[in-house]
């Protein structure tokens, strides 16, 4: 009788657990951890153990299958940012968060203590789950890593904008659960991170020059997202190194490497700048004025720089010039606008006086500028003497008297707001002169 009575109290309590299973499964499957049953998945999994079994992990992004793409089509833009940082990807296509919580409870974190993890997971529980369920799975991939990594610090990302426009059902649900998943930053361990204008127009329209599926970045998408992630990555792997700049036969150096945004800073609105095919890129976004500013500062120099507009647009070449409390930088600005050939080549200053040369009356100096093609710009800056040229045409050329003229600051590139441009820059280089 008492074998009898245990056996049935055994069923009864392996249905009670089965049936609590059952309804946490109801409740919310986004936190109940499960594997894919896909061969090609199962073999993936094991192939990211093998790796963080071989140690020396500084590093690790998980995700679905935008972080899978990083060895797709984002692979040289990763190779540049990442192949020397000890980076692992932990990313599948077609995640969900369930998925990634199996992932991790076995052995995709064993043995290893990285300085850093990056999440970007929740676009795939956009089918059959309430933003409110899929924010809780992102909090149970949070709270796993916070209990097995208690040293390793988190990005966590917004989850990207999908579809063609705000209205588009699925980036509303991902606006959802980013609205809620942006308070697990805890300040100290955990950090939130929006890069989702970087990929946006103005307007809220996601280009597919960037996504081609409204969904996936494509090479460009990958440059994108690395560049506007860097400040945040490099607060905590420390920064990239710069490489060593050797002059040219005329005594110039390179300011940009041609692959990263290395030695220069952002400042100012919500444009978007990144790397691509050996130049600066530079996209208007919303805000103000924004600018691309290098971190060493400039007293006497020659400044030499080929622009080119992918959509027409206003631009500038600031230089020495200084960041405010409100963020606006400040400085002599030589025009880019091809729109208005008279600016082109002339000098303003925002700070203080407006106009300080307007090419007015210069025929020469105004037709050098070409609307559709490269333009070398030219910035020589000796004390107070300051002249511009234009393709090897001479524009500004005066000496400002003005009792604020700023004779040191850093150089920045311009992209004005309310116009939708894109501009390129590339052969970037300066000739530091003996101060006058």
């Amino acid at each position: 009788m008492t074998r009898k009575f245990g056996l049935v109290a055994t069923i009864a309590a392996q249905l009670a657990v089965g049936l609590a299973a059952s309804w946490v499964l109801a409740e919310n499957a986004a936190v109940v951890p499960v594997p894919r049953n896909d061969q090609w998945w199962m073999k993936r999994h094991q192939s990211m153990n093998e790796r963080v079994q071989q140690g020396n992990v500084d590093m690790i992004w998980i995700g679905d299958s935008i972080t899978h793409g990083w060895e797709g089509l984002g692979k040289d833009v990763w190779d540049t940012y990442y192949g020397t940082r000890n980076a692992v990807n932990l990313g599948i296509g077609g995640d969900q968060t369930q998925h990634v919580l199996w992932r991790l409870d076995n052995g995709n974190i064993e043995g290893i203590s990285p300085k850093l993890a990056i999440i970007m997971i929740g676009t795939n529980n956009v089918h059959g789950f309430a933003p409110e369920q899929t924010a809780e799975g992102v909090k149970a991939i949070v709270d796993r890593l916070r209990s097995r990594l208690p040293q390793t610090k988190i990005l966590l990302l917004a989850i990207f904008p999908r579809g063609e426009n705000p209205q588009d059902a699925l980036r509303v649900k991902n606006a959802a659960v980013n609205e809620i998943i942006k308070g697990f930053d805890d300040g100290e361990m955990v950090k939130y991170v929006d890069i989702n204008e970087a990929f946006l127009m103005p307007d809220g329209t996601l280009p597919k020059d960037i996504m081609p599926d409204l969904l996936h970045p494509n090479a460009r998408g990958y440059a994108i997202w690395a560049a506007a992630l860097e400040p945040a990555i490099a607060a905590v792997m420390g920064p990239l190194p710069s490489p060593a700049a050797e002059p040219d036969a005329e005594g110039f150096v390179s300011l940009f490497d041609g692959k990263t945004l290395t030695g220069w800073r952002k400042a100012g609105g919500e444009s978007t700048y990144w790397a691509e095919d050996g130049c600066i890129v530079g996209k208007v976004g919303k805000g103000p004025n924004t600018f691309l500013c290098t971190e060493k500062t400039f007293r006497d120099f020659v400044f030499k720089v080929e622009a080119k507009f992918d959509v027409p647009g206003n631009s500038g070449l600031q230089f020495r010039s200084h960041q405010r409390e409100n963020g606006r930088v400040y400085g002599y600005q030589c025009e880019i606008d091809p729109s208005e050939r008279s600016w082109s080549g002339g000098i303003y200053d925002e700070a203080r006086r407006g106009w300080l040369f307007k090419l007015e009356g210069m025929e020469d100096a105004r037709q050098a500028f070409k609307a559709d093609d490269w333009n070398e710009f030219t910035i020589e800056a000796k004390g107070k003497h300051l002249r511009t040229w234009v393709n090897g045409v001479p524009c500004a050329d005066f000496v400002d008297e003005g009792e604020e003229a700023d004779l040191e600051g850093f150089i920045a590139l311009q992209v004005h707001q309310g116009k939708q441009g894109q501009i390129r820059w590339r052969n970037i280089r300066i000739k530091e002169l003996p101060a006058e």
